[in-house]
């Protein structure tokens, strides 16, 4: 069973699943030696605006739905990625850590495994931001940060 810590406003344990179907889909798809990609359901449960920070891109900025879909279907990054994602907690409404084991290319072409731990935020309904950490901490700092800069744009009336 995933562990959950509950957000203050999120509406229930439906939509935890809802959403934590999205986010596994994104990142536990596989993209075989052929180029046959599994991507095809994840593709519009991306925001077309999306920013990501993904493995399959060495953890480079990726802007754009398109940008995003190709970095999980094509080249070697993508071939050799494979991910698990053994829990999920949630840290708001709009924000889930999901932690998992991972195997990947470095830029260099070293491939390693290890436990790693995606920040995911969502945004009308669809996934708005991921980014990849080493650690919980790296994770949580962002996060934090994040939450700073949400607040005060809320504050300003801008979106963030």
């Amino acid at each position: 069973m995933d562990k959950r810590s509950v957000p203050r406003k999120w509406p229930g344990p439906r939509d935890w699943v809802v959403w934590e179907g999205m986010v596994r889909l994104l990142i536990e798809h596989v993209t075989n030696v052929l180029g046959e990609e599994s991507t095809a359901g994840t593709r519009e449960q991306i925001h077309p605006y999306a920013e990501m920070r993904l493995l399959v891109s060495f953890r480079n900025l990726l802007r754009g739905r398109a940008a995003i879909v190709d970095a999980l279907e094509q080249g070697r990054a993508a071939v050799v990625f494979r991910a698990h994602i053994r829990a999920f907690a949630w840290l708001d409404d709009v924000t889930v850590l999901s932690f998992g084991h991972a195997r990947y290319l470095l830029e260099d072409g070293e491939v390693i495994e290890g436990d790693v731990c995606w920040l995911t935020e969502c945004r009308d309904r669809r996934l708005w931001r991921v980014h990849a950490f080493d650690s919980e901490a790296g994770a949580r700092r962002c996060y934090e940060r994040r939450r700073r800069e949400r607040e005060l744009a809320q504050l300003r009336g801008v979106a963030a």
